[in-house]
């Protein structure tokens, strides 16, 4: 059975498991997935944002949804990203504490049998789109119920991470960024021991 693996990286002829700090499992893992297009989405640029966030919920259908959590979000993660979607074969198991759908692991290398390059990840994406498998929910659109959601996401996150005394972390910067309204939200809560 084929697999996808969305890489930034050039030239690999095997994915080797590796543990981020910032993944859903503590264990080193290869993450490999059904679909081709959602590898496309794992193309991330860690040095200007290590945390791999693509915001993507898969339907039952399989059609990619993409959520916007702040203004142009999809073009701030991926206009300009080159990178490869490499596919791999084998037999694998599903990883339900992956956080996404359509995702196998594995704990040892896999090989790779070959490799699609990806000129600009943004306007790849965006081709599915004409295709009727994304769409794009884009944050201006979103009702005022979603932006509340996403504030509530983004407040946990911050308590969670303990942001207001862990400066080296990625978020730490991020979320003053772009999210500065509910950073300040939540410096006003921490500052009077609700957070």
């Amino acid at each position: 059975m084929d697999f996808y693996h969305g890489s930034a990286v050039a030239g690999l002829t095997e994915l080797k498991p590796f543990a981020s700090p910032y993944s859903h499992s503590d264990e080193a893992r290869v993450y490999l997935t059904l679909k081709k297009q959602l590898a496309i989405h794992y193309i991330w640029n860690t040095g200007k944002y290590p945390i791999k966030t693509p915001m993507l919920h898969v339907r039952q259908d399989g059609v990619l949804v993409f959520q916007e959590m702040f203004e142009d979000a999809l073009e701030y993660f991926y206009k300009g990203l080159s990178g490869y979607v490499y596919r791999c074969a084998g037999e694998y198991n599903t990883h339900d504490q992956s956080g996404a759908a359509f995702c196998v692991t594995s704990s040892t290398p896999v090989a790779v049998v070959d490799c699609t390059p990806v000129d600009d990840v943004y306007d790849r994406v965006l081709s599915y789109e004409k295709k009727g498998r994304f769409i794009y929910e884009k944050y201006k659109d979103l009702p005022p119920y979603r932006h509340d959601i996403i504030r509530g996401i983004i407040v946990r996150s911050i308590k969670k991470d303990d942001l207001f005394n862990n400066p080296q972390h990625p978020n730490y910067i991020f979320y003053q960024l772009k999210y500065p309204q509910y950073w300040r939200e939540a410096e006003v809560l921490y500052k009077n021991g609700l957070l």
